[in-house]
């Protein structure tokens, strides 16, 4: 048994686009891969459907992937494959922001975890009576979400051996979700690949968190700009070349980076001094914030412990539960409050905005501020769906 290499799960990722309102006779006969071939037998029974849409409104049925048992060297393996946004009523999934109880048993994305349940009854289907040595869970985009949810049914049930691989996905659940799926799955069998510039993976913000959690890196650095750029998105024009012909070590000797405490603070002190390599839209900026903003939050964690649970409870936004937390460390220390106010500058020196001082980091202001922030990121994530479109 072995894993996927990168331009294997790379060319799955990218073939199974092609199931959305096709058959799988019907690509044969335009002379079309899923990139399975060779591995995994594959024929019309093995293409399932899905809704995506609003909770309520704006349902559509169209084709979201496909199960398939191994043949030749993968006799007695799975593949799980789906596809990634493809059509705008699936950016409505994108940005339902609520939550739900996933298979897990833990928070995950509502929108998601909406579209993974129109299909799952047939991964179950399939399953049963069979006993598969290990199952291959593969996406791009929104499909990388729902091979988390495959991946967490899958490990929570406790099927069969799993392999997780994602290009491009955002994140699928809150962090309980994410430490529950690395420890089920094994940061080793998980392989997160996005780029640095992709706006896609930045989204949704916390409570969600990418899995693994602590696990291997898979930065994609080339092709394209240091600017958060739409383009990097793309499967066919950033992610296929980025892993073409590499296998996993190379792949995270090309992610490799501090990523240490000590690293975010010296960065935040730099920040503070008027530094720290800050250019509007930058990646790289978005990138360190994203980490001080982290390392600001655990900080406060002994102090805040429950509280989240509590916030939802009461009706909190998840926008409403951050700038609620960073407000609090700001009162916790003069040392957390100078911190904070770092942070809140690197946000707006990123968004190309004049730096304010001396703004009371209250919840409202803090709030404004991250508002700003992801509703930069959400219209650049808009983009880069519509140029995959």
């Amino acid at each position: 048994m072995t894993d996927f290499t990168p331009t294997e799960a790379a060319r799955i990722a990218r073939g199974v686009y092609g199931l959305r309102t096709e058959t799988v006779s019907g690509l044969a006969r335009n002379h079309r891969d899923l990139g399975c071939e060779g591995m995994f037998a594959v024929d019309d029974s093995s293409r399932f459907v899905g809704r995506s849409g609003g909770l309520v409104v704006c349902k559509k049925l169209t084709g979201f992937g496909y199960i398939a048992a191994g043949e030749g060297r993968r006799q007695g393996e799975v593949l799980i494959a789906t596809r990634g946004t493809d059509m705008p009523l699936d950016w409505l999934s994108n940005f339902n922001i609520g939550v739900q109880i996933g298979p897990g048993g833990h928070l995950v994305h509502a929108g998601f975890h909406d579209i993974w349940k129109s299909f799952a009854a047939d991964i179950a289907e399939f399953l049963r009576g069979r006993n598969p040595s290990v199952v291959h869970c593969v996406g791009h985009s929104l499909g990388g979400a729902l091979a988390n949810l495959n991946a967490d049914y899958l490990s929570s049930k406790g099927v069969a051996s799993v392999r997780l691989y994602t290009f491009g996905a955002p994140r699928a659940g809150t962090v309980p979700f994410a430490r529950a799926l690395t420890r089920r799955v094994g940061a080793a069998h998980m392989y997160r690949v996005h780029h640095r510039s992709d706006p896609v993976p930045m989204i949704p913000v916390f409570p969600f968190q990418h899995a693994p959690v602590r696990g291997t890196m898979y930065e994609l650095t080339g092709r394209h700009t240091g600017l958060i750029n739409s383009q990097a998105h793309s499967m066919l024009g950033s992610y296929m070349p980025g892993v073409d012909e590499l296998d996993w070590l190379a792949l995270a000797r090309q992610g490799q980076d501090a990523m240490a405490d000590a690293h975010t603070q010296s960065w935040l002190d730099q920040v503070a001094g008027g530094g720290g390599g800050i250019i509007p839209f930058g990646a790289r900026a978005l990138q360190m914030i994203g980490r001080a903003l982290g390392w600001l939050l655990r900080q406060v964690r002994n102090v805040l412990v429950g509280v989240l649970g509590t916030a939802a409870t009461v009706g909190m936004t998840v926008l409403d539960q951050l700038a609620w937390m960073i407000s609090q460390a700001a009162q916790l220390s003069i040392s957390m409050s100078s911190y904070v106010g770092t942070l809140i500058a690197a946000i707006f020196r990123f968004l190309g905005r004049t730096v304010m001082t001396g703004v009371s980091m209250t919840m409202a202001f803090v709030r404004w501020v991250l508002d700003l922030l992801y509703s930069s990121l959400g219209n650049v994530a808009r983009l880069a769906l519509s140029v995959l479109n």
